[in-house]
């Protein structure tokens, strides 16, 4: 009798069927893991498994059933045992798992994508659908990003900025009691609803987060930043036409202006990257600190700013969230930057890096993601995303593979 697991892939007419012969212990039950989460990351979302061959499990195979069963069914897709040999049958009788564990196709419409219009560019599709909002997206600014560049900041810059419901931003923050309690650690930060995450300066791949649990509400003590309000209107989601193609952050942002046909908008995406180009800080300048240097140039930017010497993070989840414009508001000039040389977007966009995690293919729910998120998977990082284009040290820029968009236009 073989001892090995074994892993035959079927592709059926409405699923890939695994036929699996051996043991699924607590040695081969890890394969088994590791192929399921190939699938998903591949795109796979329903998936049958034919145990009839297989001659012992325990419970640790039991317990990789058990995870993929509640992953496949937050995303929608289809998972479960179509059927299983008598040592199979008799483990999951006893343990009261024969029903939970047996094959659930998803509903016809899960699977169906976006309603709304289908356009194709730069080798990707991007599937817009309109949202209905009873509180329009608002955006304000607040604190001085100047002072980041020279001067520094003292305790009349900070001020205390709750998040919730609708609640979104970026800007340089930390949580903490108050300005005394924070100055050594304020870094980039990201509000989003009922979570907050930053990066404390000075402590790297060490991000920090607070998120909503009964009365706790998140919260910021914040420097400068901004802030935008309301209910996104469109959703977009973008995929490759081809596995493995990806798409940079400055191509994305303008099909996305090209689709919506805003002139400004605020956006949360949730999206697998290929890789992230960034920067994050050192040490926030503060106006005692006896310095009073630009941050930016050389040789302060050395010990002042950490960037990704390559693209970071690949193969990861991400929440990114900011603003973009093509409109002349003066109020977001001192808090944007051109999104590529010679381009008349401006913006600033922040991202949060987690450990990998599926997502639904339709019917996706920003909240529920987010939540998902921040309750299942490890915080990596967050950076300030840039379009690293130095001359011979420049990473260029962040590329994605696949996600979705919740925008919101900003009225000017």
């Amino acid at each position: 009798m073989d001892e090995k697991l074994n892993i035959l892939r079927v592709e059926e007419s409405e699923r890939i069927l695994l036929r699996i012969e051996g043991r699924i212990d607590g040695y081969w039950s890890g394969i088994l893991d590791e192929y399921l989460d190939s699938l998903l990351k591949a795109g796979d979302y329903k998936v049958g498994l034919d145990l009839t061959r297989v001659h012992y499990m325990s419970s640790m195979g039991i317990r990789i059933l058990l995870k993929f069963t509640k992953l496949f069914k937050q995303i929608g897709g289809g998972f479960g045992i179509t059927k299983s040999s008598e040592a199979v049958d008799d483990l999951l009788e006893m343990a009261g798992l024969k029903t939970m564990l047996a094959w659930h196709s998803p509903h016809p419409s899960t699977l169906a994508g976006v309603a709304g219009e289908t356009t194709e560019a730069a080798g990707f599709t991007f599937s817009g659908a309109l949202r209905a909002v009873q509180q329009p997206m608002t955006c304000r600014v607040t604190g001085d990003p100047r002072k980041l560049r020279a001067g520094g900041y003292s305790g009349s810059d900070c001020h205390h900025e709750k998040f919730g419901v609708n609640r979104y931003g970026i800007g340089l923050g930390a949580i903490g009691r108050d300005f005394e309690d924070c100055k050594s650690r304020f870094g980039e930060f990201i509000g989003l609803g009922d979570a907050v995450v930053y990066s404390p300066a000075g402590i790297p791949a060490s991000p920090d987060f607070m998120v909503k649990t009964g009365t706790l509400i998140p919260d910021i003590e914040l420097l400068y930043g901004i802030l935008f309000e309301g209910e996104f209107d469109k959703t977009v989601r973008f995929n490759p036409r081809q596995a493995g193609d990806t798409i940079n952050f400055s191509r994305l942002v303008t099909e996305l202006f090209r689709i919506t046909g805003y002139e400004q908008f605020a956006m949360v995406m949730v999206a697998e990257t290929a890789g992230l180009v960034g920067l994050s800080i050192n040490n926030t300048p503060m106006a005692d600190d006896g310095n009073g240097q630009n941050p930016f140039t050389f040789p302060e930017v050395r010990n002042r700013v950490n960037f990704t010497s390559i693209p970071e993070f690949r193969e990861m989840m991400t929440v990114t969230a900011g603003i973009a414009t093509r409109s002349n508001n003066e109020d977001l000039v001192e808090f944007t930057r051109p999104l590529a040389p010679g381009s008349p977007i401006r913006q600033h966009f922040h991202t949060a890096a987690f450990s990998w995690h599926p997502f639904k293919k339709d019917n996706i729910n920003l909240e529920e993601t987010l939540a998902s998120l921040f309750e299942q998977e490890r915080i990596l990082g967050v950076l300030h995303l840039i379009n690293d284009n130095r001359e011979l040290t420049g990473a260029g820029e962040s590329d994605f593979k696949s996600g979705v968009c919740w925008i919101g236009l900003i009225h000017s």
